[in-house]
């Protein structure tokens, strides 16, 4: 069996940038929320919405996840009341 040259093949874009849980901070400190901001950023860009960030040769997904990285898109957490017995 002849071994392919990995020479010829380019080289490949990690799927995140080098560790997630290294290059957030602050309020985005749960991958968790990156990933929940990223999917439905996704779904926006994928529904028409204009990149904040370069989109060339990324596909939606990798682009909203990159948007999240850069801190351009704007998101709040918001805690449900719970209701108090009378």
């Amino acid at each position: 069996m002849k071994k392919s040259s990995s020479a010829s093949l380019a080289p490949v874009e990690p799927a995140l940038p080098a560790s997630i849980g290294n290059a957030i901070s602050g309020p985005l400190s749960s991958r968790f929320l990156v990933i929940t901001l990223a999917f439905q950023r996704s779904r926006q860009l994928q529904a028409g919405a204009r990149p904040r960030v370069d989109p060339t040769d990324h596909k939606q997904t990798r682009v909203a996840l990159l948007e999240v990285m850069a801190d351009t898109v704007s998101w709040t957490n918001v805690v449900p009341e719970v209701p108090t017995a009378a």
